[in-house]
């Protein structure tokens, strides 16, 4: 553990006449950013009028470990103070090398959100090379982190809705699965303890049927408090209330004797048992009405559910709903054929139910013979289709699907009659009477003539339009290529203010400086040297910032020449890890976007490479033919595990590399990441000549 700084006694902030060299310290006090001159003991000599804004004035001698304390530095959870001799002045001050800034959440009494700010330091020198002190810049960026914390949700947000959609087509037509993730999914997604229930065949009750928590010790205690078959009024608590309204409900904070009053009996338990202190009630709806609800619980040592998790536990609830009625229409299905083929009198008594679920239900319905003619068709698939049952019945089911899909069709179909294949998922294209496409998810199950006799008869088909969902993830993928641009915007516009303002600032206070050094008497002239080559340091780093921000060389020089530029600088920054460098030639024939993209892969393998390989030597390769652009970093550090999904990177609050691989991805590209634990790390990111030639194009 390093030891605490020394107390050593240090002039008063506010005694003026302590400080001797006044008219430079006029200077700094007229930039728009928070600047601290500290001696080499830490302890503060000056605050300029921003600091002072930002951080107040200290009233008493100050050390540099109690800075946290005294200014309210708050770690990224803002909870934890920051550590005082972490800081990264005093790190420097021991003699560390400091090369990037630190973000940290600055917390004054009774701020309950705080300000995100960003930490620089550099050190002062003597003409001999001698440590005289520090510089602290400090810098508001609470907006930034406000868009870059949004952006990272919303984006987290896709990634979960594109996962659940993938769990519920390999969870097939299992209700009791479907119910299963339906409770864990949101207690994972969205964070708590979850109960589900569904309403009974009367409407007048609701029936637990799955509940989740990833606290073994709440799932243990679960299982003791509640039973599946345990049904409940609706008229009891808060949970009928929404299903009566079909509103969600979001209490941010209740107290316990009020949670105990207005829920169910078993739930009147868990508050006892847990001490719980926000809920999220929300219904199961789909496409037939509210199917059921769903409630959230949250501990007092967790954060309150906020109103954006309404709309996304929504988001969540509507796709299992649809999946949990689609279970169900295809339990009824099963059990009217089957019965309806046993004797002649059960297919008179079961025609009546038969009709009325295939001419009420809100999916598509075909009964295809084993050649792939149709048979039977209900209004639903008419009404999708355009077409009367006189244009439909009678021709195969190939003459209404997309060109594109006709051979995986075939295909399928033959398997169900070759290779015994009892049922299928189809997500194709049909095309409408007015010759519009309509995205289609279709499952086929083969009904046989009876238990005994193996042998299929018929082939029904339930389709579902799932047009809205496509549109949807075209928009989303659309949003996601619209908020990459965003943030590269953003980029561009924070390297501009870098220029326009702080930097041209400091440039105007450095001739200042000068020209003050020819006036002033050695003491003062030496001190004002100092504070010029402090300038200078700190506009090295802010020039440098503001070159990562939005690289110059990439538009007009090309991606290898923008490479060789950042490796030199970062050779420069970093001299004790080896750059090796393979490039080939791109001549500016990338698109910008490819370019751009592959240079921000680099970007963060690098920073990765500095934050977590303690690596010595790095390898570039790039290469570009006619099949693809290449890109591949190799490192000799010590590597890690890496996740098989980019979102559990992202739940850990790494989002580097995640956000490599999304950017890659949006422009038809992967990335790879290979990589153990004391072994090197590759990244490798590809884009095919057609991406890069349609991007190109566009």
């Amino acid at each position: 553990m390093k030891k605490p700084l020394p107390r050593i006694a240090s002039p008063e902030i506010e005694d003026s006449h302590s400080v001797p060299d006044q008219t430079a310290h006029f200077q700094l006090d007229t930039l728009p950013i928070a600047i601290i001159l500290v001696d080499v003991k830490g302890h503060i000599q000056f605050m300029n009028r921003s600091a002072k804004d930002l951080l107040g004035k200290p009233n008493q001698n100050l050390n540099l470990e109690d800075w946290p304390q005294k200014f309210g530095f708050y770690l990224e959870d803002g909870k934890s103070l920051y550590p005082g001799e972490n800081l990264l002045l005093a790190r420097a001050l021991q003699g560390e090398t400091i090369d990037e800034a630190e973000e940290i959440i600055l917390r004054k009494m009774g701020d309950e959100q705080g300000t995100w700010i960003s930490i620089s330091t550099s050190l002062r020198r003597d003409e001999n090379g001698i440590i005289e002190g520090g510089i602290v810049l400090l810098r508001d960026i609470t907006r930034r982190k406000k868009i870059e914390f949004s952006r990272e949700k919303h984006v987290q947000r896709i990634e979960a809705l594109y996962k659940l959609s993938h769990i519920i087509a390999e969870a097939g037509n299992d209700l009791n699965e479907i119910t299963q993730l339906a409770a864990r999914f949101p207690a994972e997604v969205i964070g708590g303890m979850s109960v589900i229930s569904l309403l009974t065949s009367t409407k007048d009750k609701l029936k637990i049927v799955a509940f989740h928590d990833s606290n073994p010790a709440g799932q243990a205690l679960l299982e003791k408090v509640l039973n599946l078959d345990t049904e409940y009024d609706l008229s009891e608590g808060l949970t009928g209330e929404v299903i009566r309204s079909g509103e969600p409900l979001l209490i941010s904070s209740i107290p316990a004797d009020q949670l105990q009053a207005s829920t169910w009996p078993a739930f009147k338990e868990l508050a006892v048992e847990v001490d719980v202190h926000s809920v999220l009630i929300v219904p199961v709806t789909g496409r037939s009405g509210v199917l059921g609800v769903i409630n959230l619980f949250r501990y007092a040592d967790s954060k309150p559910f906020s109103s954006g998790d309404k709309p996304f536990l929504s988001d969540i609830l509507y796709r299992l709903a649809l999946a949990i009625e689609n279970c169900r229409l295809f339990d009824a299905l099963r059990e009217e054929i089957s019965k309806r083929l046993s004797t002649k009198q059960d297919l008179e008594i079961s025609q009546a139910r038969f009709r009325s679920i295939f001419e009420s239900v809100m999916l598509g319905i075909k009964v295809l013979d084993l050649e792939g003619n149709i048979l039977q068709i209900n209004p639903a698939f008419r009404e999708m289709l355009g077409y009367t049952e006189d244009e439909l019945v009678g021709r195969h089911f190939h003459n209404f699907l997309h060109p594109d899909d006709i051979v995986q069709a075939s295909k399928l179909f033959r398997d169900v009659k070759n290779n015994s294949v009892s049922s299928f998922r189809f997500e194709h294209r049909t095309l409408h009477k007015d010759q519009s496409v309509i995205w289609a998810n279709t499952f086929f199950t083969v009904v046989k003539k009876n238990e005994e006799d193996d042998v299929p008869t018929f082939i029904v088909g339930i389709v579902e339009n799932i047009n809205e969902q496509k549109h949807y993830e075209l928009e989303m993928a659309e949003l996601k290529d619209r908020l990459q641009s965003s943030m590269e915007l953003e980029r561009l516009s924070l390297a501009q203010e870098l220029h326009d303002n702080p930097m041209q600032a400091l440039y105007s206070a450095s001739y200042r400086i000068e020209e003050l050094r020819t006036k002033a008497d050695p003491t003062l002239n030496e001190a004002l040297r100092q504070i010029k080559n402090t300038l200078h340091d700190v506009l090295k780093d802010l020039r440098a910032t503001a070159k990562e921000l939005r690289p110059p060389t990439i538009s007009s020089f090309g991606l290898e020449n923008a490479i060789r530029s950042h490796a030199h600088d970062f050779q420069e920054k970093h001299p004790n890890i080896k750059i090796h460098l393979a490039l080939a030639h791109d001549r500016q024939m990338l698109p910008d976007n490819v370019r751009l993209a592959l240079f921000r892969v680099l970007q963060q393998s690098l920073v990765n490479v500095v934050r977590h390989a303690e690596a010595t030597e790095v390898h570039i390769r790039f290469q570009f033919d006619a099949e693809e652009a290449k890109l591949e970093i190799l490192d000799n550090g010590k590597g890690f595990e890496v996740p098989l999904n980019w979102i559990d990177l992202v739940r850990k609050e790494h989002y580097g590399l995640a956000g490599a691989a999304e950017r890659i991805s949006a422009i038809g590209g992967t990335l790879v990441v290979e990589s153990q634990p004391g072994q090197s790390t590759i990244v490798r990111a590809s884009i095919p000549a057609e991406e890069s030639k349609s991007d190109n194009n566009k």
